[in-house]
């Protein structure tokens, strides 16, 4: 037999092959092709329960078919990529979005790019319109929310009463001057939490008391870990006493430790909440299995894995997911079963995180975060201590904390020269330079 490597374009020739294979073999099948940035252990109880679940219901196999193309930016790049070009109506041989917040739902939708599923009425009916000030579908049906995330406060108990510090209960006692070097956080230039996370402390108090806020804690961080979970690891060990934190992540360190050494507090000032998005793509090969997938999702029996844990007999089998549900009877019909302790459809708030805004200017955030707080948080550390030792005077607190652009410059910003490479690297470096001399006067004022 001839050696296929004397062939150079063989590969390119399989691709296709298999293409073919696979759009011939999947016709007609029981099967939702799936992009999602989930992990394994999500992928695999939802794979697995939906099968049984279209069994029962329906008298035939279903499964899902997986694609991971990296995290959930990557995930909708590559949607909008490949919708490129398409004639309306025409799809990409992909079904489903499932996972990656509330972006990737809104930016699809806007684009023409997802489709209005058939969702049994009475599944809907057990989802309010919103909770935490979300909307938890699109009042058009194209997307909805699979799951909520809430961001709040890891504290470590032990070490926060070894240390004698206090108990937590609001985002600005972060930057008291009782806990400086107890604070855990993460840079927002590698965390996507970590950065939505700081904008809502900018959409809650304001651009710039925001901004103050930010940069006291950051003089209370111990450092800026280059990831989120690093962040609540820390925590967990003692090196800190409060971490930011993602719910399911505090949670699952929860059920892990136990309740009586961790505590997750969703702060009293705000809680940012946002969804966890599942939408049908237009144009999918699929659609009636499809909209049975999205309807076991919010159904009960979806809703139920999110929130029991492993082994449960109406929950998950192998792995404890530890996200918030978005029906509320299940935190009705399971209080006590689950490591959750949080309700998010109990928080009295009037705080609505604009999602559209932080899009606008995420960018300029974490770059902005990153050149003033974290390449500079030595230099913060220091200017922040002789600010203690000072008094903490009004002047000096308003001097540290102010930035070098508006809100509306951000935003601006982000639409016209951000685009530029060389702009965006000369802004950067200008801001280093500014917050460092900044920190230098704060430091050496007598």
């Amino acid at each position: 037999m001839a050696s296929i490597a004397r062939f150079p374009n063989y590969r390119p020739l399989l691709g296709c092959v298999a293409a073919i294979w696979f759009a011939v073999s999947a016709c007609g099948q029981n099967v939702v092709i799936t992009i999602s940035p989930h992990p394994a252990e999500i992928r695999e109880e939802f794979g697995s329960a939906f099968q049984r679940w279209h069994q029962e219901k329906f008298g035939a196999d279903a499964s899902i078919e997986w694609r991971d193309v990296g995290g959930a930016s990557e995930a909708q790049r590559f949607v909008e990529s490949e919708f490129k070009g398409k004639s309306a109506g025409e799809g990409i041989g992909i079904d489903l979005f499932f996972g990656g917040g509330p972006d990737p739902c809104l930016s699809l939708a806007k684009g023409g790019m997802l489709a209005s599923p058939d969702i049994d009425a009475d599944v809907l009916k057990g989802i309010p319109s919103q909770a935490a000030g979300v909307e938890l579908l699109d009042p058009g049906h194209l997307w909805f929310g699979a799951c909520l995330a809430s961001f709040g406060i890891l504290q470590n108990q032990r070490a926060r009463e070894l240390a004698q510090l206090p108990h937590i209960e609001r985002w600005d006692q972060l930057a008291q001057p009782e806990v400086l070097g107890w604070v855990g956080a993460a840079d927002a230039r590698n965390s996507g939490t970590m950065n939505n996370m700081y904008e809502s402390f900018l959409q809650a108090y304001g651009w710039e008391r925001g901004w103050q806020l930010l940069t006291d804690v950051a003089g209370n961080t111990r450092q800026f870990d280059r990831f989120s979970t690093t962040t609540a690891k820390e925590c967990v060990a003692g090196q800190t006493a409060f971490a930011f934190c993602v719910d399911y992540f505090g949670f699952t360190q929860i059920d892990a430790v136990g309740a009586t050494n961790l505590e997750l507090t969703l702060p009293t000032d705000f809680t940012s909440t946002s969804i966890d998005g599942i939408a049908q793509l237009r144009g999918g090969p699929h659609p009636v299995i499809t909209s049975r997938f999205i309807t076991f999702v919010l159904s009960d029996a979806g809703q139920r894995l999110w929130y029991l844990p492993k082994g449960h007999p109406e929950g998950p089998r192998f792995h404890s997911l530890n996200r918030l549900p978005v029906r509320p009877e299940i935190y009705r019909k399971y209080a006590g079963e689950s490591a959750i302790r949080v309700n998010p459809f109990d928080l009295k708030q009037t705080f609505h995180f604009d999602a559209n805004l932080a899009r606008s200017r995420q960018d300029i955030v974490r770059s902005l975060h990153g050149a003033l707080l974290v390449d500079n948080h030595r230099e913060l550390v220091k200017a922040w201590k002789a600010i203690i030792e000072r008094g903490s005077t009004a002047s000096d607190l308003a001097e540290l904390g102010k930035v070098p652009l508006t809100s509306d410059e951000a935003v601006q910003l982000a639409s016209g020269p951000w685009k530029d490479a060389s702009e965006r690297q000369r802004l950067k470096q200008q801001w280093q330079r500014w917050a460092s001399e900044k920190y230098h006067r704060l430091a050496h004022r007598p």
